[in-house]
């Protein structure tokens, strides 16, 4: 996708890549020509141009292939391959099954399929969210009634379809029309590199396993999508409460999820959840999901913030102001050089140091207490608060339990 002058790139997501491979590969069967570039519908009515790398006769259907493109937020699904392999079933297939006209979406290598519950597709079912299976069914819905497509097969046809032996849904067409009576679609989904992919993703957390998910909800990745990272908490916090979770870690990133495993070591891995710098949204969630107890998992900087009471705590949107910390501790009778050079320090780190330094561990515990009484504030004292505030070497600065 074209740059914007001043601004980033947007890419596309794996829902679009899928949906857009489907419906070259749905194109090249019903024509017989191979496409370099297909318009994918979005769920927005719009089209976006998607090139096609491959487009070849395989079996009795079609393989295509799209290269995804991140844009300039690019993720480790950033110039994956994913594949779509489409195979039409005439007559009797169609009329055998109980909801015909379909489509039978199947999992092939590489994409995963989901073990657990709490996530918005069912266990066993390949890990497609349902806004790529609405496109995929609308593109390859409109895809094959723009074709004045003559039936090549007989309407005697005693061929049956059986489904195949993978991880498998039906799915049905966006719309009724006369040309798809007796039609059923196979689209089976390949990412060649998905099970590697895989490992440096959330999906064996989510119990999504065996590949990567093909994922979207706007088809478009726009750099840094608040959105997306807000639906990865959300379900994770959904993956938790359907495992029977009642108490929770919300964690800044992985070196703080990591540290606070070694203090409940015995909790199941669903209830470890990194928020990064969506703190009142996580907590806002787990209320809403009806959990007992939360855990923070925090590093000194964040808590800064979080005591200050700002929900986001991202260094681009809220920079680090120590004067009020620096302000308590004039309050507190503390020298007055060591104040100007706490609200002087660079970075938290620097600050930590300082205040470790002085022995101020009053002024440390006065953070933490303020994390403490803003989630309290957020969650609106609905659920049991804990804080893990921890060093930059991992070392537990204090273990608090809210009010």
């Amino acid at each position: 996708m074209a740059r914007v002058r001043g601004k980033l790139r947007c890419g596309f997501s794996t829902g679009t890549a899928a949906t857009a491979a489907a419906r070259a590969a749905l194109r090249h069967l019903v024509t017989g020509e191979a496409s370099r570039c297909v318009a994918v519908r979005l769920p927005m009515g719009i089209f976006l141009p998607v090139l096609i790398s491959e487009s070849h006769l395989i079996d009795e259907g079609v393989r295509a292939s799209v290269i995804k493109d991140g844009g300039d937020d690019p993720d480790v699904t950033h110039h994956a391959e994913i594949q779509a392999t489409v195979k039409w079933l005439p007559g009797k297939c169609a009329k055998a099954q109980p909801h015909a006209p379909l489509i039978c979406l199947v999992a092939g290598d590489g994409v995963g399929i989901v073990t657990k519950p709490g996530l918005p597709v069912r266990i066993g079912e390949p890990a497609v969210n349902p806004v790529p299976r609405m496109m995929l069914a609308e593109n390859l819905t409109e895809e094959f009634l723009q074709w004045d497509l003559k039936k090549p097969w007989s309407a005697e046809s005693e061929i049956c379809y059986v489904a195949p032996g993978k991880a498998h849904v039906f799915l049905p067409f966006s719309r009724s029309a006369d040309s798809l009576d007796e039609i059923m679609l196979e689209v089976e989904l390949r990412v060649p590199r998905g099970l590697e992919l895989a490992r440096h993703t959330l999906n064996p957390r989510l119990g999504i396993m065996g590949g990567i998910s093909i994922l979207g909800t706007t088809g478009i990745v726009k750099p840094f999508s608040h959105e997306a990272y807000k639906e990865t908490i959300q379900a994770e916090l959904s993956v938790a409460a359907s495992n029977g979770c009642k108490a929770i870690v919300l964690s800044t990133g992985g070196k703080s999820e990591r540290f606070a495993r070694h203090i409940v070591k015995d909790w199941p891995e669903e209830a470890f959840i990194q928020i990064a710098d969506f703190f009142a949204f996580a907590l806002e969630e787990a209320r809403q999901k009806g959990f007992e107890r939360v855990v923070l998992s925090v590093f000194f900087g964040k808590a800064v913030k979080m005591a200050q009471g700002h929900p986001y705590t991202h260094a681009h949107t809220v920079p680090l102001d120590l004067g009020p910390l620096a302000g308590q501790a004039r309050a507190d009778g503390y020298p007055s050089a060591f104040c100007r050079e706490l609200a002087g320090a660079n970075t938290a780190r620097e600050a930590l140091d300082l205040l470790i330094a002085n022995h101020a561990d009053h002024l440390i515990r006065t953070v933490a207490s303020g994390v403490l009484g803003q989630s309290s504030r957020i969650i609106a004292n609905s659920m049991a608060v804990r804080l893990f505030l921890f060093d930059y070497d991992g070392s537990l600065l204090l273990d608090l339990e809210g009010p």
